[in-house]
């Protein structure tokens, strides 16, 4: 994968580092390779640090979520980490429903949460 996103491995799970903003070409080497990651390695879970992303749409964000329900169909466990304020509150305003959305404020909060999520299966 180019320099845009990296993935490594920590304490059992994948995080994903988005250090560009999204594009669909970004969007479908991320998903292909976040996806055979996966598959590949026993792993409890994927973070998706968006720390570094400074503009998000909503095709963006629909990418982003159809990964993440490909992930929990795998039976692994998810979280965006570090998105923005100004994003948050621009997915709010265009209604999408955050409910269901696993966000964790750092990359610790998020492998605490992954292994929370896991802990209760």
């Amino acid at each position: 994968m180019s320099t845009s996103v990296s993935i490594s491995q920590l304490s059992g799970v994948l995080v994903a580092t988005v250090q560009v903003d999204l594009s669909s070409e970004v969007l479908d080497s991320f998903r292909s390779e976040v996806l055979n990651k996966v598959r590949e390695h026993s792993i409890q879970g994927v973070l998706i640090d968006l720390s570094e992303v400074k503009s998000l749409d909503r095709m963006d964000m629909d990418a982003l979520l159809d990964i993440v329900s490909t992930i929990e169909v795998m039976g692994r466990g998810w979280a965006f980490v570090g998105i923005r304020p100004g994003i948050a509150m621009a997915l709010v305003n265009i209604g999408y429903e955050t409910e269901n959305m696993h966000c964790a404020r750092d990359i610790d909060d998020g492998l605490a949460m992954i292994g929370n999520a896991c802990d209760r299966q």
